[in-house]
Order: structure tokens, then sequence, then C-alpha cells
């Protein structure tokens, strides 16, 4: 027994510990004779243990058939058996890596697309646009360049005054600044000094260009002050960009109108967190929608109802006091992975939700006035800050439920405003001076 434990303490690669019971003697001679390279042999209570390769098992196993002798295996040794035993073991660290590498590579691809700045823009014709430049969910990113995009929705859209398309990750966010509605003068532009309100002129200086006024007339919003074209010593027509100081004493009026009906929140101080799992730009909640919370709420109050009935009567039946509906306000903010400073299409949207109910709030006279003098003074804080204020009368009515306020201004400020010069394409011969 010692000889059989020796043998089975000495491993070799790729063998089988084998145990054979019948005709031992002759299978060992059989086994050298077919060349089955078997060793270690020992034998005990006529029981045969050994060691054959695991090539050799097929034919000594097919040997001990024909000599009518049993073979069983009893254990399996090597490499190519520590292989095939950890074969699904090696899954826990192939698959996170094929997973990583899976992601990685889906960076390469648009999943979600947000257009932010937009107040009189539709966003679908912003999307529309960038979907004609190349840009759409599921893009390849790679092949996408970003400043053509944002070229093609300021050419395309009118009323897009700034656009950038910013990639982060596989989410791309389109900016947008809608365009003023005066059209802005450059510093290298051609242009006029104009009136910007109507008023006395009680001061003027000249930087730039000829006046086409003097001191001490008065000016109708939107006239000429200082042109821009001028003729030089030579007799040639020179086109310039005017700048001056035009102090005046504008008279003015400005109208403030509001509401005397408004909705009114009062929040209720509930708050409620939701989750949702956003993946390759797809939102899953992690919540039940309203509908069956809605659902589940209506059937205990049946429940309640039809059990109080069976219970008490119906004079225990009270019917419920109207309520005014709750709404919800909700915040979004959006928490992708990121490892590395490389954000996955995976991650958090969270979701904050404030209760609140609406009611109808009536404004007084006084309270409408003060809230109509309060915009008053916000907009002269902002407008006339330059200027000195000399009068102003103020004027309340209120018609068809709205409020308005009209403010006569008499304010010593600067009226000079900018206009630019178209030039034709005849006066291409013609001098120009740009500042």
């Amino acid at each position: 027994m010692e000889r059989c434990e020796d043998a089975m303490g000495n491993y070799k690669p790729g063998c089988l510990l084998i145990r054979v019971e019948g005709d031992t003697a002759r299978f060992i001679n059989c086994c050298a004779e077919e060349e089955i390279s078997a060793e270690r042999f020992c034998s005990t209570d006529g029981v045969l243990f050994g060691y054959i390769p695991q090539k050799d098992y097929k034919q000594a196993r097919s040997l001990a058939e024909d000599l009518g002798c049993e073979l069983s295996v009893l254990e399996k040794d090597g490499v190519s058996y520590t292989l095939m035993r950890y074969r699904k073991r090696l899954g826990l660290i192939v698959w996170p890596i094929v997973l990583t590498g899976a992601l990685l590579f889906s960076q390469c691809f648009t999943w979600a697309m947000t257009v932010n700045g937009l107040s009189q823009i539709d966003e679908s014709l912003v999307l529309d646009a960038a979907e004609d430049a190349g840009l759409r969910i599921g893009s390849f990113l790679p092949s996408v360049d970003m400043q053509v995009v944002a070229d093609h929705i300021l050419e395309t859209i009118p009323g897009v005054g700034y656009c950038a398309v910013n990639k982060i990750g596989s989410h791309v966010e389109i900016e947008i600044n809608e365009a003023a509605q005066i059209p802005t003068v450059l510093p290298t532009d051609p242009c006029d000094i104009i009136a910007a309100e109507t008023g006395t002129i009680v001061y003027l200086e000249v930087y730039n260009g000829q006046e086409s006024v003097k001191t001490g007339e008065t000016v109708g919003k939107g006239q000429q002050i200082v042109t821009g074209i001028t003729e030089s010593a030579d007799g040639k027509t020179r086109y310039v960009h005017a700048s001056a100081m035009v102090l005046a004493d504008a008279k003015f009026s400005r109208e403030f109108t509001l509401d005397i009906q408004q909705p009114e929140r009062e929040y209720l101080d509930d708050e409620e967190v939701r989750w949702s799992v956003e993946l390759f730009g797809k939102a899953i909640p992690l919540y039940l929608p309203d509908g069956v919370k809605k659902a589940a709420g209506q059937a205990v109050n049946m429940f309640e109802q039809v059990t109080g009935f069976l219970f008490s009567g119906p004079e225990s039946s009270e019917q419920p006091e109207s309520e005014l509906p709750v709404q919800w306000e909700e915040t979004v903010s959006r928490q992708p992975l990121t490892i590395a400073g490389i954000q996955f299409p995976i991650g958090m949207i969270k979701t904050l939700r404030e209760s609140y109910t609406e009611t109808e709030k009536t404004f007084t006279e006084e309270e409408a006035l003060a809230q109509l003098q309060q915009a008053a003074t916000a907009w002269e804080a902002e407008n006339l800050a330059d200027g000195e204020i000399l009068s102003r009368e103020e004027k309340m009515t209120i018609e068809n439920g709205v409020a308005t306020l009209t403010v006569d201004y008499l304010c010593r400020m600067d009226i000079a405003s900018q206009k630019k010069i178209e030039v034709s394409f005849e006066d291409a011969g013609t001098e120009g001076e740009p500042m």
C-alpha cells in the first residue's frame, strides 16, 4: 500500500490515475506489447493502480475490455485538464475585458443629443439641420465634423446667432444663441449715428464722420445725427465707421404690464427622487409609472368605500371635500459613468420632483401698482444707469384684466445709436476707412 501511495503522490502533466480489476498481470504485459506508457503501477489486494498518458487512455480502455478487466479513472491531472477545469472560470476575466472594450468602442457613436439655449426656435428644426449635416442618433462620431454641423445650422436656420456642437463622450450637446433683432455693427463696418430717442441735443462731440445736425436742435427717433459717408480732399467718397457722443434731453415713454389674475404656487414640502438607468441614450425607469400608482390608489380607495358601506352602512359614507389637484415640478440631472476621464454611454438620471398646488391670485390695485413700479425701477437701473432722469410721470390703467403702468421720462442721456451703411457694388471704387 505504501508503494501505491508513493506512486499516487507523483503526478505528471496530462496523466490519468487508473484502477484496474481482473487479470492485472496480463493487462500490464499487453500494455507493454502495445507500447502504452503505463508507469508506476502498484497492486493492492488484487487491484492495480497506475498512471497512463491522456493520449493512451482510449487504447488502454479498449485493451481492458478485450481482457475482461474493469478499468476506471480515479483522477485527472495535467495542463490540459486544468485548462478544461477552469475554462468557464476564465469568463470572469475575459468577459469584463470584452465588455470594457465594447463600451469603449461605443464611445464612437452618438447615443444622446440635447439642444440648449432655445426660446423662439423649435428644437426639431435644429435636430433636422444637424441630421442633414450627418449628425444623428447612432452616427459614427469620428466621421462627423462638428464644426461643419455648427456652420450648417447657422446657415439654414434663420435667427441663430451662434452655434457650437460639443461632444461629451457619446453625448452631443448643441449650444444655440438666438440672434438679436437689431443687427450687430462691427468696428470695421461703415455706419451712421442716429438718434435712439426723440430729444433736444445739449452736447455733441463727433469722433469720426460728418455731423448732420447742430447743438440745440431737436431730433426725432431714428433721425441721422452723424453720417459715415464723407468726401476726401480729392473729391472721392469715403465710408467710415462714424462715432460720436450725443448728449440730449430725451423724451420717451415706457409701458409696463401685469395680469391682474395670475397663478400662484404653494409648495407642499413633498419631495420625491426618481432614478432611471441611462443606457445608450435611452432611459429605463426604476420606479412605477404615475398611471400604475394612480390606478393602485383608486383601487385602495374603492376597497375602503366598499368595506365602509358593508360594515358601517350608507350613513357613514361621506362626500370627500374638493381638493386642488397636486402638480409636480421636476429637476433632471445626469450622472454618466466616468472612468479615468472617459464617459461611457451608461449612467444614472436623477429626477427631483416637488409637489405643489396652484391657485388663482387676484392683485388689488395697490398690489398691482407696487409690482409695476418695481419692474419700472429694475428697467431704469439696467437701461438708464448712465443717464440722469430729469423728470418722470406715472399713470396706471386697468383694462380687460391687465394693469398698465405708463411712465413718461425726461432724461439727459447719450442717444447715439449706430446704423450700418449698406455699400452697393457700384460704390466698390470708393475709399473705406475702418476704425
